[in-house]
């Protein structure tokens, strides 16, 4: 994250990117990475004994395979070309279903990373950096990669139903408790209604609760990463809550939410089917 300060210039002019390369804009933003990163340590420590952390060469081939992907895609959708209503530069993201692919098929090392380094390689795209945000992204395929953590498979889904519930349901109560918001009517209800397709998967294909579980977790992932860095904008940028919920959060978690409950789905199936084939 460090090193992408001094690359970004190099790509692309802070004149043109917006960059703001100053002690006071780069150092609550790296303080704020460097909390997320004890965050992802502290859970990695707390489920060594449910999880497997261990990394290897083909979890390395996987996480560089992984950040490409979600890098690129991020890049296509960066926010010069498909920008939201928002109080900073936030981009449609439908490639948030690639951290949550990642982590929940190979596990929340290789999904952390796929989603960190790959924000990075999107951000470095344009000539920005986000360290924060890019921490914010290694936490969806985290979260989506700790669907197993609990043995007992209805246990799981409850738990990320609850998490991915919670958060569409507050931010709907934000949006109506703001009414003077610039947000449209569809962008406000959108992370509800994303945990909501996601809820849906649950009870629609009983026979497929593998769906449900990435979708759910994946969800759970979107509400927790883009929700902590949204807040952290408080701190880093001077929003108050309701600028960081309406004007981060939403813009960026509700789409994202809407895409995962939908792609990863076909995503896994796709995958599954390619695996029974060789």
């Amino acid at each position: 994250m460090i090193a992408a300060y001094f690359i970004a210039p190099v790509i692309k002019s802070p004149d043109e990117s917006f960059l703001d390369t100053s002690p006071a804009a780069v150092q609550p933003r790296l303080v704020a990475a460097v909390i997320g990163l004890a965050l992802v340590l502290g859970t990695a420590y707390a489920t060594r004994e449910t999880l497997d952390w261990n990394v290897g060469s083909r979890e390395v081939v996987l996480m560089v395979v992984g950040a490409l992907i979600y890098g690129v895609f991020a890049w296509m959708f960066n926010g010069q070309t498909f920008n939201l209503p928002s109080v900073s530069q936030v981009s449609l993201r439908p490639a948030a279903v690639f951290p949550a692919f990642f982590g929940f098929m190979f596990g929340p090392a290789v999904g952390f990373m796929a989603g960190a380094a790959g924000n990075i390689v999107g951000d470095l795209f344009v000539g920005n950096v986000s360290p924060h945000w890019s921490v914010a992204n290694g936490l969806i395929g985290l979260i989506a990669g700790m669907a197993r953590v609990m043995l007992d498979e209805k246990q799981s889904l409850n738990v990320a139903t609850a998490i991915a519930g919670i958060g569409g349901i507050v931010a709907a109560a934000f949006f109506f408790a703001n009414p003077d918001t610039q947000l449209s009517f569809l962008m406000g209800l959108s992370a509800l209604v994303g945990a909501g397709l996601a809820i849906v998967l649950r009870f629609a294909f009983p026979n497929r609760q593998e769906w449900a579980l990435a979708a759910l977790w994946g969800s759970a992932g979107v509400i927790v990463g883009p929700g902590l860095a949204s807040m952290a904008g408080i701190w880093v940028n001077g929003y108050t809550l309701s600028e960081a919920v309406l004007g981060e959060f939403i813009p960026a978690a509700g789409p994202s939410l809407i895409a995962l409950a939908i792609l990863l789905p076909i995503l896994i199936a796709v995958y599954n089917s390619v695996q029974e084939t060789e």
